[in-house]
């Protein structure tokens, strides 16, 4: 089931995505990564950016996670992070395609670990 986040989700929104961060590591440079790769403040200034998050809950688990912000003309997915004990299990992909299927705009996707970013629509 995918739902928007709560406020109460906060934590395990932050225990996903540096769980999820790990796979970067060595990839992302050493100059730009530490431990946790996102801290709490960071996550809580995001959400107050805007970032509205979505999870995909799986037996009352929270499994993945991904951020979307509005900017102007386009859709921003700021954060996709899925479980590692869960990937490649299509979480992340059921995500992407609720986040699209409701967007009016335009989608941005910036991509980890480079800055990259794709248009899609």
């Amino acid at each position: 089931m995918i739902r928007k986040s709560i406020h109460d989700d906060f934590e395990e929104i932050f225990n996903i995505i540096n769980d999820a961060a790990i796979a970067y590591k060595g990839v992302i440079p050493p100059d730009r990564w530490k431990e946790p790769y996102m801290t709490k403040e960071e996550l809580k200034g995001q959400i107050e950016e805007g970032v509205k998050f979505s999870c995909y809950v799986r037996n009352d688990e929270i499994v993945g996670v991904m951020g979307v912000q509005d900017k102007a003309d386009v859709k921003l997915i700021r954060h996709a992070y899925v479980r590692t004990k869960q990937r490649n299990k299509g979480f992340g992909t059921l995500l992407l395609r609720e986040l699209i299927s409701d967007s009016t705009k335009p989608i941005l996707i910036g991509s980890l670990p480079c800055s990259d970013q794709y248009r899609f629509r």
